[in-house]
Protein backbone atom coordinates (compact mmCIF):
# COMPACT_ATOMS: atom_id res chain seq x y z
CA UNK A 1 0.00 0.00 0.00
CA UNK A 2 1.84 3.12 -0.90
CA UNK A 3 1.60 6.18 1.42
CA UNK A 4 -0.79 8.10 -0.46
CA UNK A 5 -3.36 5.55 -0.20
CA UNK A 6 -2.62 4.42 4.01
CA UNK A 7 -2.88 8.47 4.01
CA UNK A 8 -6.37 8.35 2.82
CA UNK A 9 -7.23 4.76 4.54
CA UNK A 10 -5.98 6.94 7.79
CA UNK A 11 -8.01 9.44 7.24
CA UNK A 12 -11.28 7.57 6.88
CA UNK A 13 -10.63 5.58 10.05
CA UNK A 14 -10.35 8.79 12.07
CA UNK A 15 -13.81 10.06 10.67
CA UNK A 16 -15.43 6.60 10.84
CA UNK A 17 -14.31 5.09 14.65
CA UNK A 18 -15.70 8.19 16.91
CA UNK A 19 -19.10 8.24 14.30
CA UNK A 20 -19.93 4.72 13.50
CA UNK A 21 -22.09 4.11 16.32
CA UNK A 22 -24.37 7.26 15.05
CA UNK A 23 -24.65 6.08 11.97
CA UNK A 24 -24.93 2.05 13.41
CA UNK A 25 -27.67 3.80 15.43
CA UNK A 26 -29.73 5.09 12.54
CA UNK A 27 -29.13 1.75 10.58
CA UNK A 28 -30.60 0.04 13.87
CA UNK A 29 -33.80 2.07 13.84
CA UNK A 30 -35.18 1.28 10.10
CA UNK A 31 -33.56 -1.95 10.42
CA UNK A 32 -34.79 -3.00 13.57
CA UNK A 33 -33.03 -6.66 13.54
CA UNK A 34 -29.45 -6.63 14.89
CA UNK A 35 -28.05 -9.06 12.53
CA UNK A 36 -29.73 -7.49 9.73
CA UNK A 37 -28.26 -4.16 11.11
CA UNK A 38 -24.88 -5.63 11.13
CA UNK A 39 -24.72 -6.82 7.76
CA UNK A 40 -26.11 -3.31 6.27
CA UNK A 41 -23.53 -1.55 8.00
CA UNK A 42 -20.93 -3.23 6.82
CA UNK A 43 -21.84 -2.47 3.34
CA UNK A 44 -22.46 0.63 4.07
CA UNK A 45 -19.05 1.11 5.76
CA UNK A 46 -17.73 -0.29 2.27
CA UNK A 47 -19.31 1.40 0.13
CA UNK A 48 -18.52 5.10 2.44
CA UNK A 49 -14.38 3.79 2.10
CA UNK A 50 -15.06 3.18 -2.02
CA UNK A 51 -16.40 6.56 -2.23
CA UNK A 52 -14.37 8.76 0.19
CA UNK A 53 -11.66 9.88 -1.80
CA UNK A 54 -14.18 10.86 -4.25
CA UNK A 55 -16.60 12.79 -2.03
CA UNK A 56 -13.51 14.75 -0.41
CA UNK A 57 -14.14 17.63 1.18
CA UNK A 58 -17.20 16.09 3.37
CA UNK A 59 -18.71 18.21 5.80
CA UNK A 60 -20.80 16.36 7.77
CA UNK A 61 -19.18 12.96 7.86
CA UNK A 62 -22.07 11.20 10.02
CA UNK A 63 -25.07 12.70 7.53
CA UNK A 64 -22.65 11.31 4.60
CA UNK A 65 -22.72 8.01 6.15
CA UNK A 66 -26.49 8.55 6.94
CA UNK A 67 -27.07 9.09 3.34
CA UNK A 68 -25.01 5.90 2.31
CA UNK A 69 -26.95 3.90 4.60
CA UNK A 70 -30.07 5.04 3.77
CA UNK A 71 -29.37 3.74 -0.06
CA UNK A 72 -28.31 0.34 1.76
CA UNK A 73 -31.17 0.16 3.52
CA UNK A 74 -33.50 0.36 0.44
CA UNK A 75 -31.09 -2.27 -1.29
CA UNK A 76 -31.49 -4.43 1.75
CA UNK A 77 -35.81 -4.18 2.04
CA UNK A 78 -35.60 -5.01 -1.72
CA UNK A 79 -33.82 -8.24 -1.06
CA UNK A 80 -36.01 -9.05 2.11
CA UNK A 81 -39.45 -8.38 0.01
CA UNK A 82 -40.27 -12.00 0.07
CA UNK A 83 -40.83 -11.59 4.10
CA UNK A 84 -43.96 -11.51 5.82
CA UNK A 85 -43.65 -7.48 6.85
CA UNK A 86 -43.83 -5.59 4.30
CA UNK A 87 -43.69 -1.22 5.12
CA UNK A 88 -45.22 1.26 3.42
CA UNK A 89 -42.42 2.88 1.21
CA UNK A 90 -43.43 6.64 1.73
CA UNK A 91 -44.01 5.56 5.90
CA UNK A 92 -40.21 4.28 6.05
CA UNK A 93 -38.95 7.47 3.97
CA UNK A 94 -41.05 9.77 6.34
CA UNK A 95 -39.40 7.97 9.44
CA UNK A 96 -35.80 7.99 7.90
CA UNK A 97 -35.79 11.12 7.32
CA UNK A 98 -37.29 11.90 10.87
CA UNK A 99 -34.53 9.63 12.50
CA UNK A 100 -31.86 11.22 10.39
CA UNK A 101 -32.79 14.49 11.42
CA UNK A 102 -32.43 13.23 15.06
CA UNK A 103 -29.42 11.28 15.05
CA UNK A 104 -26.90 13.65 13.55
CA UNK A 105 -27.02 16.06 16.50
CA UNK A 106 -28.64 13.54 19.41
CA UNK A 107 -26.38 11.74 21.45
CA UNK A 108 -29.26 9.93 23.03
CA UNK A 109 -27.85 6.62 22.41
CA UNK A 110 -24.73 6.86 23.73
CA UNK A 111 -26.28 8.09 27.20
CA UNK A 112 -28.63 5.07 27.12
CA UNK A 113 -25.79 2.37 26.62
CA UNK A 114 -24.39 4.48 29.98
CA UNK A 115 -27.48 4.01 31.70
CA UNK A 116 -27.16 0.09 30.71
CA UNK A 117 -24.19 -0.20 31.75
CA UNK A 118 -25.69 1.16 35.34
CA UNK A 119 -27.72 -1.85 35.53
CA UNK A 120 -26.72 -4.88 37.63
CA UNK A 121 -26.04 -8.34 35.87
CA UNK A 122 -29.52 -9.80 35.54
CA UNK A 123 -31.07 -6.75 34.08
CA UNK A 124 -28.19 -5.99 31.85
CA UNK A 125 -28.48 -9.66 30.59
CA UNK A 126 -32.22 -9.32 30.08
CA UNK A 127 -31.82 -6.03 27.86
CA UNK A 128 -28.98 -8.02 25.98
CA UNK A 129 -31.23 -11.18 24.94
CA UNK A 130 -34.08 -8.83 24.44
CA UNK A 131 -32.63 -6.39 22.02
CA UNK A 132 -29.33 -7.01 21.06
CA UNK A 133 -29.75 -10.64 20.75
CA UNK A 134 -33.68 -10.11 19.48
CA UNK A 135 -35.39 -12.67 21.78
CA UNK A 136 -38.97 -12.35 22.47
CA UNK A 137 -40.10 -12.36 26.02
CA UNK A 138 -41.13 -16.21 25.73
CA UNK A 139 -37.63 -17.15 24.66
CA UNK A 140 -36.61 -15.00 27.46
CA UNK A 141 -38.47 -16.82 29.82
CA UNK A 142 -37.62 -19.91 28.90
CA UNK A 143 -33.59 -19.39 28.89
CA UNK A 144 -33.64 -17.98 32.44
CA UNK A 145 -36.53 -20.27 33.82
CA UNK A 146 -38.94 -17.32 34.97
CA UNK A 147 -42.83 -17.08 33.80
CA UNK A 148 -43.53 -14.51 30.80
CA UNK A 149 -45.23 -12.65 32.82
CA UNK A 150 -42.36 -11.94 34.77
CA UNK A 151 -40.40 -11.22 32.37
CA UNK A 152 -42.68 -8.59 31.01
CA UNK A 153 -42.42 -7.37 34.84
CA UNK A 154 -38.88 -7.41 34.88
CA UNK A 155 -38.87 -5.69 31.78
CA UNK A 156 -41.14 -2.79 32.84
CA UNK A 157 -39.10 -2.16 35.98
CA UNK A 158 -35.81 -1.96 33.66
CA UNK A 159 -37.60 0.34 31.13
CA UNK A 160 -38.27 2.68 33.99
CA UNK A 161 -34.92 2.58 35.29
CA UNK A 162 -33.55 3.48 31.72
CA UNK A 163 -35.75 6.36 31.98
CA UNK A 164 -35.10 7.34 35.22
CA UNK A 165 -32.09 7.21 34.25
CA UNK A 166 -31.81 9.17 30.75
CA UNK A 167 -34.24 12.08 32.48
CA UNK A 168 -31.13 12.35 35.14
CA UNK A 169 -28.55 13.04 32.77
CA UNK A 170 -27.58 16.44 33.25
CA UNK A 171 -28.71 19.25 29.99
CA UNK A 172 -24.88 19.81 29.62
CA UNK A 173 -24.58 16.28 28.97
CA UNK A 174 -26.87 15.71 25.97
CA UNK A 175 -28.26 17.49 23.34
CA UNK A 176 -31.46 18.97 22.91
Amino acid sequence: MDSECKKASDDFLDLLIPNQVRIYAYILSMVRNYHDADDVLQDTVKTMFEKYEESKPIDNFVAWGIQIAYFKILDFRKKKANSKVQYDQQLFEKFSDMVEQKQTKDDSVENLEKCIRKLNPRARKMVELRYYQDFRPRQISSLIGLSVTNVYKIMSRIHGKLLACLKAVPADERYE
